[in-house]
């Protein structure tokens, strides 16, 4: 705790505010893919489907690439329910994160993508 407290908070603040804007730069194309969530000062984490692909199958893909995601309803049935789906898959950014792991998420994500459509 001592440590992230010496931390500048507006610059953790802002590196992931650029973590995500990158990987939702490089998504907005993507076939298929519909993001959930998209306030233009949402905090880091990007909710995310992809048609006719289940979350868990999205999930198990990205692990096999070294990307974790989370997969499920994330303890928030009702909102999946108002979003029309059973479950989407999430990706966080947080410090600790570099632009290259969005880069590598979003190439997993791609073959993804790929292998199940």
């Amino acid at each position: 705790m001592n440590w992230l407290q010496s931390q500048d908070r507006l610059a953790i603040h802002e590196h992931k505010q650029g973590l995500m804007a990158r990987a939702v730069d490089q998504l907005r194309g993507v076939n298929g893919l519909t993001l959930h969530g998209t306030a233009l000062d949402k905090g880091p984490v990007l909710a995310f489907s992809l048609q006719g692909a289940h979350p868990h199958d999205i999930a198990q893909i990205l692990d096999r690439h070294g990307v974790a995601i989370r997969a499920g309803h994330h303890c928030a049935q009702p909102l999946m329910s108002h979003l029309g789906v059973s479950a989407t898959a999430r990706a966080s950014f947080a410090l600790y994160n570099t632009a290259e792991e969005v880069d590598a998420f979003v190439a997993a994500l791609s073959k993804a993508r790929l292998m199940l459509s």
